[in-house]
């Protein structure tokens, strides 16, 4: 493809011999005709095939996130944020048949998703809020580069088990955190997880990659200690539960006493029973 500023073709896009004129984001382009070629077929070609028609895929799943990240970036280059995303990330792509089956790898820790030169904030480790609401924390301005506090700051998620993109809602530079919620059909999987900012021009940061996530809320089964050196569920402190070695010693101790309303808990440094 070339690009020129004369005015030989004015308006007409087209095909002219084995040259096609046609207008891309305001330029006016040139490109040859696909020229004839003989296809062997061999392995490595094979491969590289696999591999393009793989990234193809993935960029176009990405297609949100990638408008976002690397728009002005792609328009500095003259080219499609696919495009570019395909030449800046083109070794992060392996194949592995180790298996006998080949097998796409992906370098998710060096995979680039926006680009830019926006000053970048440093990110924390994520923390799942509930089931499907993830917090990460964030320095302003690690590098003390020149940044605006109205600078939105983006996550984004990656779940390679159901092949799906997840963009969060932006939040401001000034701020110490950004909150990403997912849908009830990413609890249980992994993700992997990425971070960029955005300036008011459009500019972006260069991505981070955070890690690998869960997302699942961790649930505690609640506990309670009676005595020193003896720990109790909260199912055995019933006093209608037969098997709780404390049920025969309250009751007893409670003859003569008002009796113990049934929202009345029993822990650790409670005082004495009326």
């Amino acid at each position: 493809m070339k690009n020129f500023n004369g005015n030989f073709f004015g308006d007409f896009s087209g095909r002219v011999g084995n040259v096609v004129v046609y207008n891309w984001r305001g330029f006016k382009c040139i490109r040859s005709m696909p020229a004839q070629y003989n296809d062997a077929r061999t392995p490595q070609q094979m491969e590289q095939r696999a591999l393009f028609k793989f990234a193809v895929g993935f960029a176009a799943k990405a297609c949100q996130v990638l408008r976002i990240g690397l728009h002005v970036a792609s328009l500095n280059a003259r080219m499609t944020e696919y495009n570019y995303f395909m030449r800046i990330n083109k070794k992060c792509w392996s194949l592995d048949d180790a298996d006998g089956q080949p097998t796409v790898h992906i370098d998710y820790e060096n995979l680039v998703l926006a680009d830019g030169p926006v000053a970048p904030v440093a990110f924390g480790v994520p923390q799942m809020l509930d089931e499907v609401t993830m917090s990460v924390d964030f320095e302003k301005n690690p590098l003390r580069r020149t940044a605006k506090s109205e600078d939105l700051v983006y996550l984004v998620a990656y779940c390679p088990e159901l092949g799906y993109f997840e963009l969060s809602s932006p939040t401001f530079r000034r701020r110490d955190k950004v909150i990403m919620s997912f849908n009830d059909y990413w609890i249980g999987r992994e993700v992997q997880l990425w971070g960029f900012v955005v300036d008011s021009a459009g500019r972006a940061s260069t991505s981070q990659y955070i890690g690998t996530v869960e997302i699942a809320y961790p649930r505690f089964q609640p506990q309670q200690t009676i005595n020193e050196g003896v720990t109790l569920d909260s199912a055995s402190m019933s006093y209608d539960n037969p098997d709780c070695p404390q049920t025969e010693a309250l009751e007893s101790s409670s003859e003569g006493r008002s009796p113990v309303p049934a929202s009345l808990s029993v822990s650790a440094g409670s005082p004495p029973l009326p």
